[in-house]
């Protein structure tokens, strides 16, 4: 349900505020759209029902890295001698089961595919095809097309999942607890001592709730040791005390026969609790991490020139000072180092934030992080190693010290009260009684009722339903210490550039691509296809938006004329740096894309002075269509900035572009702003004016030294961000309307955690109470666990899992 400034993207379900007749949130959702329904492929939509799968902004025009898939495919071909063969690989973008679905159906669709095995929660396939004719490199374009990124198998973030090693531990925990519940029951219903499987009944219910101890149990006993020897409280640290309690307690009754000492089931029960919260906790946070593509971040490899090690690629890190390499299209700069060529294109904002490319001299020095934004290769020699340059230090993550120092004062007082109740009341047992086993059990009952069961399912459902909520907004949670950093933010930090902006401008007049004809489309095409200059990427967007099918290599448009277009042509593209670029089609015709000036009209007469557009394509220097851009302000963001500042939150832009063009953004936004603010300069304003209170939202180098002094630190996924590893969130399409939502959420997930506090202290007060008295019964101990459970999952649902009109709304009214 949305307000009437928003509608809903039809491909993703991402609410965003429309300009006129607008379906779709961004370029990407809607060439995606048009793809599906040119290949009968839009039964993705009955699948993925209401569910909201995150944009897909600039992923389906990204270039598929298919090079090492084909190598460790010619790999697989030689190492078998079967007629197929089989592998597995890591797939990004997995978000419901209509994606499952669709990439099935183009997995079958490719010549000599076999079969294919999706899982989603590792974000692998596993694929088997007949050798020789089946080729990878089509299937990841196909794939990337549609927002799915697909690469080679990662073995290692497979065995570091949680969640997966959670998985095999709550398996056989639930087996184990159904076994020890079927051997334990009898004795509820009045088994005596004297039938003659009494005595097997409860070794077989010893022996499983010692499996379940040391399995299950053992996660949370071997995280409280760890947490103890680094002098840390963790919530761990009651649980492993409960079961170990519980446990020793049993063993007790057990041999000496006092069976209100006998807490098997109850033992059981709680691993199996303690560990579904566990894992649907981890499960939360992997899910929304497999929405990242995983591609490698900071500077790749390079190509030495000249030498004995001429045309070899190294990493970024093996370049040493005057070392020649060459750096590709699209490649970031690793050193500081001397151009060898006459000029170059590079894009800077990476390091300073300016948006624009500048056209690079020869006797400059070109800095490390600037990006090759040129359609050829650039070379330099080196002026510094990798370990010297300033990107290796911005690049550097420190490690991350924060702890939840109210969570930590909670337990403090939490556990000392526990232990001083439980020994104080079993001390009095056996000096008012003299009864030792009964003080062990008043003991031992005490710490078993008091264990937080119910905060342990609890709090992670809240998170789940807390994590759904911003899912639909685009935004996703990467660490579950974000809800205790949120509570300390008093001031919102912005970068600008990719921040507050898109990564790419934004074509004002999109009506001129839509009116080109098929030879005009086809030209653009080419001109725009390789080149990763920001105004070429923007009209490549708009272009494949506009006319889907050429993306695939078959321009079909429904119009007059369109099978007349020519095949996309291997012509080379000419570049003028810092003016346009050139190619010429087989007969004969030039065709051009740069600024005004750099193309005399042949046969226009002189004009009245007006205002230039911004870029032009010419037919044989006649003018064929003009294009205006302008800075791209995300949607919302506005009223987001308003939201904020309604909530009491200081808002500030800290850019390192001109002044000028930080002014305007600011002046729209009515936000305070600095301009050409170095990274240091960034971290120096938060440190001194935000300490401990700052939530940064930047996505570029120059951004990670002010990540580093924030509290708490958010990135949107653009093309060439390197921030995620290191963000507690990160958001996907245009709109900002997720961070007053993230700031709502995390205030409703408050008082809904607050009040389920309250209802667990009600019951530890009741129920120790039940165990000072003497009275807690295992039967009665193994009932009030589960109950306790529901009663507050049902406080979580009523909290945060209903749908509300709220949902909608930016900020609550």
């Amino acid at each position: 349900m949305t307000t009437a400034t928003q509608a809903t993207c039809t491909h993703c379900g991402t609410p965003f505020t429309p300009g006129a007749a607008e379906a779709y949130c961004c370029h990407g959702c809607e060439y995606v759209a048009q793809v599906l329904s040119d290949n009968d492929l839009t039964r993705f939509y009955e699948l993925k029902g209401e569910t909201t799968v995150p944009p897909i902004g600039s992923k389906a025009f990204a270039e598929a890295d298919v090079a090492p898939l084909i190598a460790h495919l010619e790999k697989i071909e030689q190492s078998t001698v079967d007629s197929s063969a089989t592998t597995a690989f890591n797939l990004e973008g997995i978000s419901c089961i209509g994606c499952v679905w669709l990439i099935e159906a183009i997995f079958q669709r490719q010549p000599g595919a076999i079969r294919i095995g999706i899982d989603p929660r590792t974000s692998t396939v596993e694929l088997q095809w007949q050798r020789g004719r089946f080729e990878i490199a089509e299937l990841a374009r196909e794939l990337q097309r549609i927002g799915y990124r697909l690469s080679l198998y990662d073995e290692d973030s497979r065995a570091h999942s949680q969640s997966g090693q959670l998985t095999n531990r709550l398996g056989l925990c639930g087996f184990f607890l159904m076994n020890t519940m079927l051997f334990t029951l009898p004795k509820y219903l009045g088994m005596g001592e004297d039938f003659f499987l009494a005595r097997l009944f409860h070794l077989l219910a010893a022996s499983f709730a010692t499996l379940s101890l040391c399995i299950g149990g053992g996660y949370f006993i071997q995280r409280a040791w760890q947490a103890i020897r680094n002098r840390v409280l963790h919530i761990d640290l009651p649980i492993a005390a409960g079961l170990l309690a519980g446990y020793a307690g049993s063993l007790v009754g057990w041999i000496t026969g006092y069976l209100p000492l006998v807490y098997f089931d109850f033992v059981a029960t709680f691993v199996f609790l303690m560990l579904l919260g566990r894992w649907l906790q981890e499960y939360a946070l992997e899910k929304n991490r497999t929405h990242l593509q995983r591609q490698k971040t900071g500077p790749g490899d390079v190509t030495l020139m000249g030498g004995s090690r001429d045309g070899q690629r190294i990493p970024a890190a093996e370049v040493e000072t005057g070392m020649v390499y060459s750096l590709a299209p699209g490649a970031i700069n690793p050193v500081a180092g001397d151009p060898l060529d006459a000029e170059g294109s590079l894009s800077l904002e990476w390091i300073n934030g300016e948006a624009d490319p500048v056209t690079w001299p020869e006797s400059r020095t070109a800095p490390a992080g600037a990006i090759n934004v040129g359609m050829h290769g650039l070379r330099f020699r080196a002026r510094e190693s990798w370990s010297e340059s300033l990107l290796a230090q911005l690049l550097q993550r420190p490690e991350d010290n924060f702890q939840a120092k109210r969570l930590q004062t909670i337990l403090k007082y939490y556990i000392a009260s526990v232990l001083l109740i439980a020994f104080t009341g079993s001390g009095l047992w056996v000096a008012l009684s003299g009864d030792l086993l009964k003080s062990m059990q008043v003991l031992i009952s005490v710490l078993i009722v008091s264990c937080p069961c119910a905060l342990g399912v609890a709090l992670p459902m809240c998170d789940e339903f807390a994590n759904a909520r911003l899912r639909r907004t685009g935004l996703f949670i990467k660490t579950g210490q974000i809800w205790e950093r949120l509570r300390q933010v008093r001031t919102v930090v912005f970068d600008k550039t990719g921040t507050l902006t898109m990564d790419i401008p934004r074509l004002k007049n999109p009506d001129a691509v839509r009116a080109l004809d098929p030879l005009t489309v086809q030209a653009l095409h080419n001109l725009v296809e390789n080149n990763r200059h920001p105004i070429a990427r923007s009209l490549r967007e708009a272009l494949l938006a506009a006319f889907p099918r050429i993306g695939a290599g078959a321009f079909c448009p429904d119009r007059p004329g369109a099978q007349d277009a020519p095949a996309p042509l291997d012509a080379p593209i000419r570049e003028t740096i810092g003016q346009g670029v050139a190619w010429t089609d087989a007969g004969g015709n030039e065709w051009t894309l740069g600024k005004p000036g750099w193309e005399k009209l042949k046969t226009e007469k002189p004009k009245t002075a007006t205002p230039l557009p911004h870029t032009v394509l010419r037919q044989n220097g006649l003018l064929v269509a003009s294009f205006d851009f302008q800075e791209d302000v995300r949607d919302d963001a506005r009223s987001a900035v308003d939201q904020l500042r309604r909530d009491h939150f200081e808002t500030i832009i800290l850019s390192g572009d001109a002044p000028q063009r930080v002014g305007l953004i600011a002046e729209q936004l009515g936000i305070q702003g600095k301009a050409q603010c170095s990274p240091r300069d960034k971290a120096d304003w938060i440190e001194a004016n935000a300490p401990g209170q700052a939530l940064m939202i930047g996505d570029g180098a120059n951004d990670s030294l002010a990540f580093d002094s924030a509290v708490c630190r958010g990135t949107p996924v653009v093309d060439k961000s390197i921030l995620e590893a290191s963000a507690d969130f990160f958001f996907f399409g245009r709109s900002l309307r997720c961070l007053p939502e993230l700031f709502r959420v995390a205030r409703r997930r408050r008082r809904t955690v607050t009040t389920i506090f309250a209802v667990a202290v009600a019951y530890n007060i009741v129920a120790v109470g039940i165990c000072l008295a003497g009275l807690m019964h295992p039967l009665l101990a193994a009932i009030l666990m589960p109950l306790s459970s529901l009663f507050t999952l049902a406080l979580a649902w009523v909290g945060l899992g209903r749908r509300d009109n709220s949902d909608a709304e930016v900020a609550p009214a």
